[in-house]
């Protein structure tokens, strides 16, 4: 008897430990932003005013961690558009740099891993400061 309620036990942990798992794993990602191809990525600047040209695309590792003020600066403008580099230390990632058509911003950078956005900034023309993607 002590034994089949010892193997009833099991059973139902290894059924809950293999639900939680399933659910944890199979959970969507709706607030990333997925950007497959370069049609996407063109698109998503220009859903945010920004008309693009074809774009430098250099490799780059994401910091472990952010411990200066200007990698602090960085990621407060990260999450107020909704990005989370810091979700991803010390990962590999590709920078697409975009130059601007118009005279607006010097050039918009974007950090994929994979083809999810982690961040994005734009760069203004005369005082070279970054700034959000989004145009006020």
């Amino acid at each position: 008897m002590k034994k089949g309620l010892i193997c009833a036990g099991a059973v139902c942990l290894l059924w809950a430990a293999w639900m939680i798992w399933s659910e944890t794993s199979r959970q969507p990602q709706s607030d990333c932003i997925c950007l497959p191809d370069a049609a996407a990525r063109e698109g998503w600047l220009n859903l945010r005013g920004w008309q693009v040209k074809e774009p430098i695309i250099s490799p780059v590792r994401m910091p472990q961690d952010w411990v200066t003020s200007a990698g602090q600066d960085w990621l407060c403008l990260q999450h107020r558009q909704g990005l989370y580099p810091d979700d991803y230390p010390g990962a590999e990632a590709i920078c697409y740099r975009y130059p601007i058509c118009d005279a607006g911003a010097q050039y918009a950078e974007l950090y994929l891993c994979g083809d999810i956005l982690i961040a994005a900034q734009v760069y203004d023309p005369e005082t070279g400061i970054m700034q959000s993607v989004q145009l006020l």
